[in-house]
């Protein structure tokens, strides 16, 4: 085992150890690449085996609601600056890939007609999912299994299964080919 991958399990570690203090639920152990994302709020998280966390450039930011969960399912990565923001759900699935400085949000925190309250619903993002640089998921969106978010893109709407989307608002360009066991590296 080389130095760097030492250094990483260490950190991961020590890292592991400090959410467990905070309350976050972690399945086996992550791994951290550069700074640990910042983590909020007294809600609850739970963390699948083997995710991984990237922290270069801009540090990721977690906030969890007093009543809200977020969890990160197995062998998914979180690259740098994302921010999720979770006032009721957020659920990302296993062996997802979420781009830099991605945004999820479960809420719009303010109302926009007078008398319409503000809107929060969960959202929800399947097992094997990528979701490119500086897209923006929002409230109650579903992104199903095996599907891509193009780079940029501002996701209003669900997503079928097996679907790459992208633009603003996101629209499906087409079907993507994957067999149910395919693991996107």
């Amino acid at each position: 085992m080389d130095i760097y991958r030492v250094r990483r399990y260490i950190k991961g570690k020590i890292i592991a150890f400090a959410w467990k203090a905070k309350g976050v639920e972690i399945q086996d152990r992550i791994s951290v690449l550069g700074v640990s994302p910042h983590i909020a709020g007294k809600g609850t998280i739970k963390l699948g085996s083997l995710v991984s966390f990237r922290g270069f450039g801009s540090r990721s930011w977690f906030h969890v609601g007093a009543d809200a969960t977020f969890s990160i399912g197995s062998k998914s990565f979180i690259n740098s600056g994302v921010m999720v923001d979770a006032c009721s759900a957020v659920s990302i699935g296993k062996n997802c890939l979420i781009g830099d400085c991605v945004v999820i949000q479960d809420s719009n925190y303010h109302e926009i007609d007078e008398g319409s309250g503000v809107k929060t619903k969960p959202v929800s993002i399947g097992n094997n999912v990528w979701i490119g640089r500086n897209s923006i998921i929002l409230p109650g969106v579903e992104i199903g299994d095996h599907s891509v978010i193009g780079a940029g893109s501002v996701v209003t709407r669900s997503v079928p299964p097996r679907s790459l989307v992208a633009g603003n608002p996101a629209r499906i360009i087409r079907e993507v080919v994957a067999a149910e066991d395919y693991i996107r590296h």
